[in-house]
């Protein structure tokens, strides 16, 4: 338990009880931050920030130098998001995978401390339907460590730490926090096991 929530969720949408920062597992540690009004928030008291794959990118590119000014400062940037327009620091663009859903198997890496014990079945599979995680790729910055691929060797998740002074999380469209969390699957693990990275990640890099 913190005494104060370090970690800034970028929201482009309305507020209301069933949002993901309002979850028990993460509201002591989020504060949600209303993506129009952001320039009168000061970002200086959060660790990291979370951008969710449905933000406004077009509102979000003209003031992508907020966002740099945040990692010049050795923070953690979480984005879900699939960029159309190149505001995620070292430019990167999503791009649809070109396999079906049904062809398409993003690969697990339970040995990772985000998705440690997190089987392939789950990543892949909701209720029993195929393709929530995620249904596109990245080309990633080529220094970066790549946390999952799919089964065409599409990179789907990476950390990338050197682009900028602090750390980048990408996922292509990969809602880390609420997938799963309305099951009872593997899957679960993965809101928790993210955060806990998170504080990792800071501790590592000295803040």
């Amino acid at each position: 338990m913190t005494e104060r929530k370090d970690i800034a969720y970028l929201d482009s949408h309305m507020d209301g009880p069933g949002r993901v920062y309002r979850h028990e597992f993460f509201r002591d540690r989020m504060e949600r931050i209303p993506l129009y009004a952001w320039e009168r928030y000061d970002l200086e008291p959060y660790e990291a920030l979370i951008i969710p794959n449905n933000i406004d990118e077009e509102w979000l590119y003209p003031r992508r130098e907020r966002i740099a000014e945040f990692m010049a400062s050795g923070r953690i940037l979480v984005s879900f998001a699939q960029p159309f327009l190149p505001w995620l620091p070292g430019g990167v663009l999503w791009r649809q995978s070109p396999l079906g859903i049904q062809e398409r198997t993003v690969l697990a890496h339970e040995e990772h401390p985000i998705f440690q014990g997190v089987t392939e079945y789950d990543l892949n599979y909701r209720r029993g339907v195929k393709g929530f995680f995620s249904r596109g790729y990245f080309e990633a910055p080529q220094q970066a460590e790549i946390v999952l691929r799919d089964n065409a060797g599409a990179v789907v998740v990476y950390i990338d730490r050197l682009t900028t002074n602090g750390t980048i999380l990408a996922g292509a469209g990969t809602d880390l926090l609420g997938y799963g969390l309305s099951d009872t699957t593997t899957a679960r693990r993965i809101g928790l096991q993210l955060v806990a990275w998170i504080d990792s990640e800071r501790k590592g890099r000295g803040r």
